[in-house]
């Protein structure tokens, strides 16, 4: 049986927003309302629900990005709030929504992918990607470099193009790979195909499907879409105003 890599615990969130015309100033929206959920290692979770319903909320607290009002999240046994930062980056990463606001659209491909790498130093040299000189040797970034690229059927000549030159699907899997590319043990992917038309998606699911069972990673896949959900998920969580529905 897999372990609880991630456990909810009556999770709750809540945000201010103002409103416009004769509504208050400002007025309280209830993202999350005591949610309870275990999400596994080594499986797809899949948590679906309409559009906000609190999924990408839930998405943050579970990486620490912002901080529930209520309830806890226990991280292998282990409140999260104690959970070493750099260790839990370099563990734990994620893939939003929107791959053009997700990246630099100065930086190359090579260089979008490498950043991960020379941000958390998991190895000295920098690949910029597109020259001879600078994947010369073979050294350990451009070597992970290569083997992303290879499971997510990058060809090398992207390394050099800059978000603007690449398809849609592509820039996707440059993203997918800049979070591979420091060999996680669980990702968390975030309504990463909304972007995408629907054979693209699909191609990308089922590409992405065979490198989560040869890697053995644990995921937290957002989605709204059924075939895409059906196709990847191992479970299917529902949210629906903030709440799990009965079952989940």
């Amino acid at each position: 049986m897999s372990a609880v890599r991630f456990g909810l615990r009556r999770l709750s969130k809540s945000f201010r927003c103002r409103r416009r015309g004769g509504a208050p100033p400002t007025a309280v929206v209830t993202a999350l309302d005591g949610v309870d959920l275990d999400i596994l290692d080594g499986q797809v979770n899949a948590l679906t629900g309409c559009s906000g319903a609190g999924k990408s909320t839930l998405a943050r607290i579970v990486m620490g990005f912002i901080a529930p009002d209520g309830g806890e999240v226990i991280y292998r046994d282990r409140p999260l709030a104690a959970a070493p930062r750099p260790a839990f980056r370099r563990c734990n990463q994620m893939v939003f929504q929107n791959p053009l606001q997700a990246v630099n659209p100065l930086f190359t491909a090579g260089w979008i992918i490498n950043e991960p790498l020379r941000v958390l130093k998991a190895v000295p040299p920098r690949l910029e990607g597109g020259s001879d000189e600078g994947t010369a040797g073979l050294t350990e970034a451009a070597e992970r470099i290569a083997e992303v690229m290879e499971l997510l059927e990058l060809t090398r000549g992207c390394l050099a193009r800059r978000p603007c030159e690449l398809s849609g699907g592509e820039l996707q899997r440059v993203v997918l790979a800049r979070a591979l590319v420091l060999k996680p043990e669980f990702l968390v992917l975030d309504e990463p195909f909304s972007a995408l038309d629907d054979l693209t998606a699909m191609k990308i699911v089922r590409l992405l499907k065979g490198v989560f069972r040869r890697l053995g990673l644990g995921v937290l896949f957002i989605g709204h879409h059924p075939r895409h959900v059906r196709e990847l998920a191992d479970r299917v969580a529902v949210l629906e105003h903030g709440r799990l529905l009965p079952g989940c």
